[in-house]
């Protein structure tokens, strides 16, 4: 009998309840993470469905088409461990989608609205989301944690308006406490939606008017999520025809970056922002952003290590070692961080003399100015990706691999002192008595 299979199903799923529990968590709490960081205001909550409140849902559909195993019960019930993202500007529903499809292996999507069980022909549009169907990727998760990389999820993404008249109407709907709800009934659920839809549209003005006013009055971020906005818009504003939505990246470091910095305002950015690629598959914008402003800059260097320190105080994340200023010669990575500084400050400098575009990353240059072979090239892009993982990275690399790339650059430029145009050897001279070399 198929009813035997749900009570097998149930006896089964009562036991791997906190497996779904737990899958939930993990996925709300990364979900949570990505929005913080891209500064998304949302409220992100988590479940596993309950097994007494599933039989009545599983004989319904049972009635329907009967299942005939267990695991067509698990195939047809997708939403056992369930995130919700209520986000407080409908909008960013499509920015969350772009964050959701890059953090998660995304099974697959559902855009509503959809059709409703309803004998009253509604007015409105009914319920606005998305919803995905996904898993959790094995490298985002540590330990005994990667046995959840098999479980499926489903997020729901929608407005918090959205989100509590939809609890209403399905609560009614489809679980009514005396019997089908009748036209008048069906009459107040569409009216309250109509009210829910020009309660988004006024949100949505709420965000515009926001952002009209941080960019007007000149006055600095207050937050990183005014920051992630002017980022964002911008963006979109300069994007050529056909590139993707912007990636953003951390912007919570970001802003307290520019808070040390003094350049915690937008029209103390925009001259950065200029310079971006439009392509942030490649880098993030704030990954960009800083590499634009501390390049050269030891200062820099030591001020955005402070903000990432500060970062990872608040999230109580200690993936990044506490001595990284690059004034520590002793050290693996200060020897690196500082031979690298110098070398991106005398790219910089040839740069400028040779009268190349100053919008460009230094390193970018190297091609365009000829001044090194293509097998030096390809030393120094490897060294980049280096600088890259040391700055925006997750973890250091090995000393002995860090002491290698520091000397490999002393080196480097002391060849260039011996080998560049005369015109240029004062200005390599000064650069290595500028970082003592």
């Amino acid at each position: 009998m198929s009813i035997s299979v749900i009570d097998k199903f149930l006896s089964r799923y009562s036991r791997e309840y906190d497996y779904y529990h737990k899958l939930a968590l993990l996925c709300a709490r990364q979900c949570e993470n990505i929005l913080d960081e891209n500064g998304i205001r949302a409220i992100v909550t988590s479940r596993a469905k309950r097994p007494d409140r599933l039989r009545e849902k599983l004989e319904k559909r049972d009635g329907e088409k009967p299942y005939t195993r267990v695991e067509t019960v698990y195939e047809d019930i997708v939403d056992l461990a369930g995130v919700r993202i209520a986000i407080y500007f409908p909008k960013d529903r499509e920015e969350i989608d772009k964050l959701i499809n890059n953090t998660f292996y995304v099974h697959k999507k559902k855009i509503f609205p959809g059709s409703t069980v309803a004998t009253y022909e509604k007015r409105f549009s009914g319920y606005w989301a998305y919803h995905y169907r996904v898993s959790l990727k094995e490298e985002t998760l540590a330990g005994a944690h990667t046995r959840y990389d098999e479980g499926i999820i489903e997020i729901q993404v929608a407005s918090v308006l959205m989100h509590a008249w939809a609890e209403v109407e399905h609560d009614l709907v489809y679980k009514p406490l005396s019997g089908a709800l009748s036209d008048e009934e069906y009459k107040i659920l569409d009216e309250l939606n109509g009210l829910v839809l020009a309660g988004e549209i006024a949100l949505e003005r709420l965000q515009d008017a926001a952002k009209k006013r941080i960019t007007e009055n000149g006055r600095p971020f207050s937050s990183h999520y005014e920051l992630s906005s002017f980022l964002y818009d911008s963006m979109k504003r300069n994007e050529k025809k056909g590139t993707i939505d912007p990636i953003l990246g951390n912007t919570e470091i970001l802003y307290y970056f520019l808070e040390k910095a003094n350049l915690n305002e937008p029209n103390k950015i925009e001259a950065y922002i200029t310079k971006l690629d439009p392509d942030t598959e490649k880098r993030n914008i704030v990954d960009q952003i800083v590499d634009y402003i501390i390049s050269g800059n030891p200062e820099g260097y030591a001020l955005y290590n402070e903000a990432k320190k500060e970062f990872n105080k608040k999230t109580h994340s200690h993936f990044m070692k506490e001595n990284v200023k690059p004034s520590n010669k002793n050290s693996a990575l200060g020897y690196f961080l500082s031979t690298w500084i110098a070398f991106e400050y005398l790219l910089s400098e040839i740069a400028k003399v040779r009268g190349f575009d100053s919008k460009t990353f230094p390193v970018y240059l190297l091609k365009d100015m000829n001044l090194l072979s293509k097998e030096i090239i390809y030393e120094v892009d490897h060294l980049r990706r280096l600088r890259n993982e040391v700055v925006h990275g997750v973890k250091i690399p090995e000393d002995e691999t860090l002491f290698s790339a520091g000397q490999y650059i002393e080196n480097l430029i002391g060849k260039m002192i011996k080998e560049l145009p005369e015109e240029l050897k004062p200005l390599i001279k000064y650069v290595i008595e500028k970082f003592d070399l």
